[in-house]
């Protein structure tokens, strides 16, 4: 017995829909929308399942990291380009407050700052580390469904 998908309470009979949903409602709550089809009594209901499958040699990956001394290599390459705080964080559009703050090495950059850094500057702060290697890997694969 399946339970009505809006009240809960009462045996779902029909499925409606409802607000661009289709629910399994009962008779009383299928008025709140359209009846798509009536639900046999001893019918199964199809619930969405997600099976992990097995992928191919997945492909190692690298880990990549800032490299040490990052917070120097910053503040000599703003130097060296004659640029104050300010002016740096705006070419490179972040806060100077972070700016600041990696400067002072009490802030680690993002991959992502470290990269723009590379594009506009040509300084590499990133280093690749070891391989990362999980031995087989999962990737999700959804089933259908009739809902």
């Amino acid at each position: 017995m399946v339970s009505c998908n809006i009240c809960g309470s009462k045996e779902a009979t029909v499925i409606a829909n409802i607000e661009g949903s289709e629910l399994e409602v009962c008779e009383k709550c299928a008025k709140l929308g359209r009846i798509v089809k009536r639900i046999k009594q001893n019918q199964p209901i199809q619930v969405n399942k997600i099976k992990l499958t097995k992928q191919a040699e997945s492909k190692p990956e690298r880990e990549e990291t800032i490299v040490q001394g990052y917070a120097q290599i910053i503040r000599n390459l703003r130097e060296k380009n004659r640029l104050t705080q300010e002016e740096f964080a705006k070419k490179l559009n972040e806060k100077l407050s972070v700016m600041k703050h990696i400067e002072n090495g009490n802030l680690v950059p993002s991959l992502k700052l470290a990269r723009k850094i590379k594009e506009k500057f040509k300084v590499n702060l990133i280093e690749e580390q070891g391989i990362i290697s999980s031995g087989q890997s999962y990737k999700r694969k959804e089933i259908p469904t009739l809902g």
